[in-house]
């Protein structure tokens, strides 16, 4: 078995099954498959929420280490150079319990939010309730939206709509 065999079955498989039951409930509900899915969008990140926090507060602890260590680092930076400015860096850090590989803990929310993102698509492109529904501009749910016409080509501008939310979304938090 492989790596992403056992992750499909331990991580993905029980998100897409909860994401199913969370969708379906909504539909029961509301009884719209467009809005079933925004349902389900506000429920995923509900549930990544305490994630989020988690990994906001990590990334706080990392940027406060930093502005610690950075007057340090920066006389080392100025008055060493070559393999002595490396060693002379490896010691301070050492000295002050700090790892560079710590910087890549500010990326922890983004890799805590991969296998919810892979669990949702891998769901909604499977859900044959979509198919043939419309939801406001969008003509049907299960296909690209090709709301813009150049000609021959159709471009697709949810995927930039989602992308400008995520942006603005980034900023604010």
């Amino acid at each position: 078995m492989s790596i992403f065999e056992i992750l499909n079955t331990l991580l993905l498989k029980p998100l897409e099954l909860v994401f199913e039951v969370v969708y379906m409930l909504a539909y029961k509900i509301i009884e719209n498959p467009g809005l079933s899915i925004i349902a389900l969008s506000l429920f995923m990140n509900f549930l990544v929420l305490p994630l989020y926090m988690r990994a906001d507060a990590i990334q706080e602890e990392e940027h406060a280490l930093e502005k610690k260590l950075q007057e340090g680092v920066d006389h080392i930076k100025k008055t060493f150079s070559g393999d002595e400015r490396m060693m002379v860096l490896q010691t301070y850090y050492r000295q002050n319990h700090y790892k560079p590989v710590y910087v890549l803990r500010s990326a922890v929310s983004l890799l805590l939010q991969i296998p919810f993102f892979i669990a949702a698509y891998r769901f909604l492109s499977g859900l044959n309730l979509l198919q043939g529904v419309p939801f406001g501009p969008v003509a049907d749910l299960a296909s690209p939206d090709g709301m813009l016409q150049l000609g021959d080509l159709a471009v697709n501008i949810m995927p930039f709509i989602m992308t400008a939310v995520n942006l603005v979304s980034c900023v604010i938090f």
